[in-house]
């Protein structure tokens, strides 16, 4: 699909399109030997889901200048669909990444992924750990190959961010930060996103151990008493940090610029729910461009991946 590089920001490695396409490989490879014939293909990452919940996000109307741009140009609500998952497929209890999906709907304006250029979904892709947690493309191609031993004898390190990211007790998706992890376009600036909770967990109340799916059931229970909202922020680069490293914290202020609220429901959730719906990082207006390897990278392997489940479904 071509790097789409932003000069003024981001340089790319030699061998990126090559890099990217043993990725996608990998990922393809390893989803056709583990599916079950007949059975629900699932996404390769975050294919654990805690449920689909309809939520509202609204821009604020009092934001700093520098950040009016996008869809944050103007006050606006929009609905949107808001998918909780893990990133691997466990049960609940044990350590993993957390994330979580907002799709945006009816956001005017052309968006940047290849054949969804009509569209008028936004999406935006964070998890619960603040930083990426590889610093180089290579070794994302190893951990798509299956090499951590490798990687543990070449780089070390990595394990200490992998762990950093996993080893986050969660009680319930919705009394939890969340974070972009990698910089994506602001009109003239480099931004990372967060997402705050506005309210914490009892701190009495602990989650069923031996509830495979007890972060479903806790958004579900919640969900009932009424809404909760959270609040979503801009961060913006400072001179001395890196857009294509993402291992390394930015340390900027967090700026509110709008609302995210997930609406009171009766409704049961089930794990099947959001299964036809696709989330990519480039599901963007221009002004909101992934910034750096790990965007491009998600780009093309997170299309290949819905495109093979999208056909291999289609069979079921």
């Amino acid at each position: 699909m071509g790097i789409n590089l932003n000069p003024k920001f981001e340089t790319a490695s030699p061998n990126e399109a090559v890099g990217i396409e043993s990725i996608i490989d990998a990922t393809i490879s390893k989803q056709e030997k583990t599916h079950k014939k007949g059975t629900l293909a699932k996404r390769d990452v975050h294919g654990k889901s805690h449920g689909t919940v309809r939520a509202q996000f609204r821009v604020l109307a009092d934001i700093p200048a520098a950040l009016k741009v996008g869809l944050f140009a103007n006050p606006a609500s929009y609905d949107a669909d808001v998918r909780f998952s893990n990133g691997a497929p466990l049960a609940d209890i044990f350590p993993n990444v957390r994330g979580i999906a907002i799709k945006l709907y009816n956001v005017p304006g052309a968006k940047l992924l290849h054949g969804s250029e009509d569209s008028t979904e936004h999406d935006f892709l964070l998890a619960n750990d603040r930083t990426f947690f590889v610093d180089q493309l290579k070794y994302m191609v190893m951990m798509a190959r299956g090499q951590m031993g490798q990687i543990a004898r070449e780089h070390p390190v990595i394990l200490k961010y992998i762990a950093g990211a996993m080893l986050k007790f969660v009680k319930n998706p919705l009394n939890i930060d969340y974070f972009s992890q990698v910089p994506y376009l602001c009109g003239d600036n480099a931004a990372h996103y967060a997402l705050i909770a506005q309210e914490s967990a009892p701190f009495f109340s602990l989650p069923n151990p031996f509830d495979a799916d007890y972060m479903l059931h806790g958004i579900e229970k919640r969900l009932k008493q009424g809404p909760v909202k959270m609040t979503f922020c801009v961060q913006l680069q400072l001179p001395d940090e890196s857009v294509e490293d993402s291992s390394k914290l930015w340390r900027g202020k967090l700026v509110p610029v709008a609302e995210l609220t997930y609406l009171q429901t009766d409704k049961p959730l089930r794990e099947s729910d959001g299964e036809a719906l696709s989330f990519n990082p480039w599901h963007v207006l221009k002004e909101h461009q992934p910034l750096g390897w790990p965007g491009r990278v998600r780009r093309d392997v997170y299309l290949a991946d819905f495109n093979w489940r999208k056909k291999v479904n289609a069979e079921v």
